[in-house]
């Protein structure tokens, strides 16, 4: 996977997410590049995260079963609702591939998903992959003044 590649998939995985939660009302968006290689090798990792704070579509343990089955769709397979009752609402979770609270796969991918109330959020940690993350400005890292 190329440092383009990883970035797409992760807005690929945020794009199933939107699908089904809603396209509308995201914010507190945080895209990200970081630098994620060791011993002279460069390597980037993408991460974005959002909240969206409208009323959901349906309720908060259908619509995590819907965001696990859209994973499920685009090749994430075995993602599984969890619920944590130590957080204040209780909610269903999601935190794909290990489970809640089990760690990111070895090159740190890690996708993360809640929603209760009137409120949902996702957290994606892209595949860390060899390259250089790209220079800000650039079309895989606009300046915030360079977004639509």
């Amino acid at each position: 996977m190329t440092v383009a590649e990883s970035h797409r998939d992760v807005l690929n995985i945020f794009a199933a997410v939107r699908t089904v939660v809603g396209e509308d009302g995201w914010g507190d968006e945080q895209p990200s590049w970081f630098i994620c290689g060791s011993g002279g090798h460069d390597a980037a990792q993408y991460t974005y995260s959002a909240t969206r704070k409208l009323p959901l579509p349906t309720t908060p343990d259908e619509l995590a079963k819907r965001v696990a089955d859209a994973l499920d769709k685009i090749g994430y397979r075995g993602a599984r609702v969890e619920h944590d009752d130590t957080l204040t609402p209780p909610r269903p979770v999601i935190a794909y591939p290990n489970g809640y609270l089990r760690g990111a796969a070895p090159d740190g991918f890690l996708v993360q998903f809640q929603a209760f109330d009137s409120y949902a959020d996702v957290s994606i940690t892209g595949h860390c992959v060899s390259g250089k993350a790209p220079k800000f400005g650039t079309p895989l890292n606009p300046r915030p003044t360079d977004l639509p």
